[in-house]
């Protein structure tokens, strides 16, 4: 596995992977961009779905951690984007709903798999390496057909 410090190739340079952190929470926000950071990455926040689809299509990122439970577009909003345009985008789910309620409304997108879901609170450990599994490859990207 690649180390989190270590550059990704992003069109011939080399740089740091680009994350985009979705969460309508500015505390759970500032405390995961720090971590993050911490480690390296580039981070771009997000505060709802909305702004998270407009990055999205004018931002080159490398993977997206995604709260599900957000005001007006959702996480489940901006994951159909992801699912309908960015296809081979990793994507973390990040939530506090119940499991029940999130497999309910799973079905109702395009691809019904289930990307790497973290409830909250996020184990920081558990989410790096699940980060590092999904930037190397060694995790597919939801909805990736190889």
């Amino acid at each position: 596995m690649v180390s989190l410090a270590t550059p990704i190739d992003v069109h011939g340079e080399q740089r740091p992977a680009r994350l985009l952190l979705c969460d309508d929470s500015p505390v759970e926000r500032l405390a995961l961009a720090h971590l993050l950071r911490k480690e390296g990455f580039e981070v771009d926040e997000a505060g709802d779905g909305q702004s998270a689809i407009d990055q999205l299509k004018h931002r080159e990122i490398n993977a997206i951690l995604l709260d599900l439970n957000m005001p007006d577009v959702d996480g489940f909003g901006v994951l159909r984007y992801v699912q309908e345009h960015r296809r081979s985008l990793p994507v973390i789910l990040l939530s506090g709903m119940p499991l029940d309620s999130i497999q309910h409304k799973i079905q109702n997108l395009p691809d019904r798999s289930l990307p790497p879901l973290l409830l909250k609170p996020i184990d920081p450990d558990q989410l790096l390496g699940i980060l590092e599994l999904q930037l190397s490859g060694e995790l597919p990207a939801t909805g990736a057909k190889e």
